[in-house]
């Protein structure tokens, strides 16, 4: 994101909030930032259509009248237990390169805080670089435990950054293919992934009455993004990937399911998995037909506590941590910032919300490629 900032904005600068001729300024800042320009869909699916908001939440800095700074706040209720609150997730967030070391970041956000801080959302979420997190720290985030990432590496050459071991590269990653071949094979020997009695099918399209279905019979008790067939035809319908549901059944009754996406079929997020309880046995089966389904991805990948570290260590997966991930993963750290209220049953404390163990975080709840 590139946003750490040191130094206050000048007065060359002014911080305000999303006009309806900004999008081409932002998509081009996306431009200059990534890389990539997204699509103008992208970023209706993304800010203007979601269901929480009556306005689009995202302020800017411009400088000359030219947009120089962005982010944005990606709304979702939590929930935990039988209470769900309005919370917003910073996003997106981007300072032009001529016009970093400004303080710009830090002015976007104290423009949110100003703006949220008496409504209703009841506090920030996010999942912030090095950089935003010690900015974060200094207006009031925690930080709270990192989330760990397992990854199934199938083509670990693929991972490999140009500049990787120089002229041997290509050996090394020879080398790493074959060591990841090798492991996968011994734990495709030894898994038992049979299910007679579940039946799998798969859905190019959400079907988001299934999965909320689903989540109701086993809710998280800690806190998560709450699930409901609005929410998933939203967050699924993202038109930068291809998302598959992955629904098993017994006796003719979904069970479980599980989400993945892409954008290319290389890398391929477990999003979602349902119910978040333990101990449904067709997880199994389900994990077994997305890892023979996507046998030429580079690697899979899921996210915290969405399925069961016993159960993914049965189908290759190892944590970001182990040595064959460790090089290429960049860790996931994770921050909260309440927000106050008139209302002091509305308030959360913060002790609750910056312990990690009080969270199921799965790719859901981030927002991050």
């Amino acid at each position: 994101m590139g946003v750490k900032e040191q130094k206050e904005g000048s007065d060359e600068y002014e911080v305000r909030w999303f006009q309806r001729d900004d999008r081409h300024g932002i998509l081009s800042l996306y431009e200059t930032e990534w890389d990539r320009r997204p699509t103008p869909d992208w970023f209706d699916w993304k800010y203007v259509d979601d269901p929480f908001l009556s306005h689009v939440p995202i302020n800017v800095a411009t400088h000359g009248g030219e947009i120089v700074g962005t982010q944005a706040y990606v709304p979702a209720r939590i929930r935990r237990g039988d209470r769900s609150v309005l919370a917003l997730q910073p996003a997106d967030a981007m300072v032009h390169p001529d016009h970093r070391r400004k303080g710009l970041y830090t002015r976007i956000t104290r423009s949110a805080i100003d703006r949220y801080e008496d409504g209703e959302p009841a506090f920030f979420f996010n999942f912030p670089n090095p950089g935003a997190l010690s900015v974060q720290r200094d207006l009031g985030w925690s930080a709270l435990d990192r989330v760990v990432t397992h990854y199934r590496v199938q083509r670990p050459a693929e991972l490999l950054t140009p500049g990787d071991a120089g002229v041997g590269r290509r050996t090394l990653g020879r080398t790493m293919n074959a060591i990841a071949r090798g492991a996968l094979g011994v734990v495709g020997a030894r898994r038992s992934s049979s299910d007679d009695s579940v039946e799998v099918d798969r859905y190019e399209t959400v079907p988001a009455e299934t999965l909320e279905t689903l989540y109701e019979t086993a809710p998280p008790r800690r806190f998560h993004v709450q699930r409901d067939s609005a929410f998933y035809r939203w967050w699924f319908a993202d038109p930068a990937y291809e998302d598959t549901t992955y629904v098993a059944s017994r006796d003719g009754e979904p069970v479980a399911a599980i989400v993945t996406r892409t954008r290319n079929g290389r890398k391929v997020k477990l999003m979602d998995a349902l119910p978040a309880g333990p101990g449904e046995p067709a997880f199994g089966r389900l994990i077994a037909t997305i890892v023979s389904d996507n046998a030429d991805a580079s690697v899979l990948a899921v996210s915290g506590s969405t399925l069961p570290s016993p159960l993914l260590s049965r189908f290759g997966f190892v944590p970001d941590e182990a040595p064959i991930v460790s090089r290429f993963r960049t860790p996931t750290e994770m921050a909260v910032r309440p927000l106050t209220s008139d209302s002091e049953a509305d308030r959360l404390p913060v002790g609750e919300l910056a312990d990690g163990s009080n969270w199921r975080t799965t790719f859901t709840e981030q927002d991050r490629d």
